[in-house]
């Protein structure tokens, strides 16, 4: 956005980074001695180390502010911070006064959603990822030429093709929502074991009956998981009952992501 938007701009500015899980600063000048730049009020918005919204007068004084906020962005996290700034001996301008600058960080990242199995569901449901909010990710270990359907060139999800899915496991953040629905049970099995001996994760779905997690169940207790381990495991999956339409158990699956989301 241009540094003269109206000030309320700010808020849309903020809603659109956080909607793209952009982390970003917020600088906003809040005392002033002297002669300075702008007035306390003005603020910016700092992203990837460059100015994206806003002003606080230009000069040295917002080199250094935008240098501060970066730094501060990078430590990740949240971080609130106030600096003063004198403005002829630290930022080498001829103003002469002092200007106390507030920064407030946002570590806004979207969530993960990672789909094993890049079938007819889990195709459906990496179609939700804008609904979601979130980076979906199918990971299937047959070629994308040999998935049925053949996924959208357009799609709004990320697919990745590798001999074994479950060893992605180790590379997700411990806040992914996990869907487990490959086109073998074997594999499933593989895969929601790895889970639970990487995780704890924030949610780890099984698509299935309960009599396909009584067999898994027993399986894992029997390679040593515990009751507690177990219960990370949702299964079946779904908020209620529905058809076994794609696309009707895409959405049931959503909604129960998006409570967990919540």
């Amino acid at each position: 956005m241009l540094p003269d938007s109206p000030q309320q701009d700010w808020i849309t500015s903020l809603s659109a980074l956080r909607k793209a899980g952009q982390a970003c600063a917020m600088v906003t000048v809040t005392e002033v001695r002297g002669s300075a730049p702008r007035e306390p009020g003005a603020r910016m918005i700092i992203a990837e180390g460059r100015l994206v919204w806003g002003t606080i007068g230009g000069g040295n004084l917002e080199k250094l502010a935008i240098e501060q906020a970066q730094a501060f962005i990078d430590e990740h996290g949240r971080h609130t911070a106030s600096v003063k700034f004198p403005l002829a001996e630290r930022a080498g301008q001829c103003c002469g006064g002092e200007v106390t600058v507030f920064f407030e960080t946002f570590a806004w990242r979207r969530t993960k959603v990672v789909v094993f199995g890049a079938g007819h569901v889990g195709q459906a449901v990496g179609g939700l990822a804008d609904y979601l909010q979130a980076d979906v990710l199918l990971v299937d270990e047959r070629e994308e030429s040999e998935l049925q359907p053949a996924p959208d060139s357009a799609r709004t999800y990320e697919l990745l093709c590798i001999d074994e899915p479950q060893e992605e496991v180790d590379n997700l953040p411990s806040d992914a929502l996990l869907l487990v629905m490959t086109h073998s049970h074997a594999r499933d099995l593989e895969i929601v074991a790895r889970a639970l001996k990487r995780g704890p994760f924030a949610y780890i779905g099984l698509i299935g009956s309960e009599r396909k997690w009584d067999r898994f169940r027993k399986r894992l207790l029997q390679r040593g998981f515990t009751e507690e381990q177990l219960s990370q495991v949702t299964c079946p999956i779904g908020e209620g009952r529905t058809s076994k339409e794609p696309s009707a158990i895409a959405i049931s699956v959503a909604a129960q992501l998006l409570t967990v989301l919540a």
